[in-house]
């Protein structure tokens, strides 16, 4: 695409900028933006992300789509075609099956030039009929950038996208100075990700519990919010875990919480390349997590970290003990 004349229009939809890896993935690209070639605008399906300022901050307009998903298919198809309309992409970039499966039947027709759909995880929600447009949607669309070669084993079998169409680019992070480490007097173990069905703290906060009843000096940061938070709060309380548990929200810098804990610990049952996991090793933490999407392709186990089956709070916590016997490989392994 020639970069001669004005910039072209890109639109990156979401379905919200509410704080999550994927949300800050697209907040770093188009900080790094070449503006002489592209506009950018962010679409969302729903309002009030956290991180609505941190776009507009970067002159990045975030609109809001006038007909949600729930208003009807055909009626949100309309609203996205008008938009279309309106601010004349050349390029949609889609985040997710949502947006994808809404933006690329909208963009039929001629309505968007490119279609660029970047495939954050596995489809792990998705019902049958999801499951369907999924595979619609990846026939619409000109390229499919999953985060992980996980990831795009999903793509090629589950979604039915051709490998010539394919081409992952994994998610990084910027490596900034050495997180200065403050001596901790108890295991402390970390936590940073949005309280949602994906992350499955409730598997961690069994698996907490289990660990307190060897190590009365443990202790658990959770960092992050969501929908989720009501239910865990209940289940810390029934866990008998309030002294041992805290809630910190979600923030923007976890740079503290990472230079406090001794282990980072990552508990989903889905992930493509988790942002936070790659913050924790950058600052020198060993890791446990669930060895699903591509934390294999992050954690080299016993060298950097130990993966353990998801929905397993029994192994999650012998885990995490493994890690509190062994102050030396610990080290190593941070």
């Amino acid at each position: 695409m020639s970069h001669r004349g004005a910039p072209h229009t890109i639109i990156h939809c979401m379905y919200s900028v509410a704080i999550g890896g994927q949300e800050m993935v697209v907040l770093s690209l188009l900080a790094q933006l070449d503006r002489s070639r592209f506009t950018p605008r962010v679409l969302c399906f729903q309002g009030g992300g956290e991180l609505t300022a941190r776009f507009e901050a970067l002159g990045v307009p975030v609109d809001i789509l006038d007909a949600p998903p729930g208003s009807g298919g055909v009626t949100c198809l309309a609203a996205m075609r008008r938009y279309f309309r309106r601010h004349r992409p050349a390029i949609l970039h889609t985040h997710n099956p949502t947006p994808h499966q809404y933006g690329a039947l909208a963009a039929v027709g001629g309505a968007v030039p490119i279609v660029v759909h970047t495939k954050h995880g596995r489809n792990q929600l998705l019902t049958a009929r999801g499951r369907w447009l999924e595979r619609l949607a990846g026939r619409l669309t000109d390229v499919v950038v999953p985060v992980s070669a996980d990831a795009a084993e999903v793509a090629r079998g589950m979604d039915g996208v051709p490998a010539s169409r394919i081409h992952v680019i994994r998610n990084g992070i910027a490596i900034g100075p050495a997180v200065p480490r403050r001596p901790s007097t108890r295991r402390h173990v970390v936590h940073v990700a949005r309280l949602n069905k994906v992350k499955d703290q409730p598997t961690l906060l069994r698996a907490a519990r289990i660990v307190a009843d060897t190590h009365p000096d443990f202790h658990l940061d959770l960092v992050g919010d969501g929908e989720q938070r009501e239910a865990l709060e209940q289940q810390v309380d029934a866990l008998g875990l309030r002294q041992q548990v805290t809630f910190h929200g979600f923030t923007h810098d976890v740079t503290p919480y990472l230079a406090a804990a001794d282990l980072f610990v990552l508990s989903s049952v889905s992930e493509g390349i988790a942002l936070t996991l790659l913050e924790a090793m950058a600052a020198g933490l060993p890791v446990v997590a669930t060895d699903v999407g591509g934390n294999r392709e992050v954690v080299v186990v016993n060298e950097t970290g130990l993966l353990v089956p998801p929905q397993a709070p029994e192994a999650l916590a012998e885990a995490m003990l493994a890690i509190f016997a062994d102050p030396t490989k610990a080290a190593a392994m941070g």
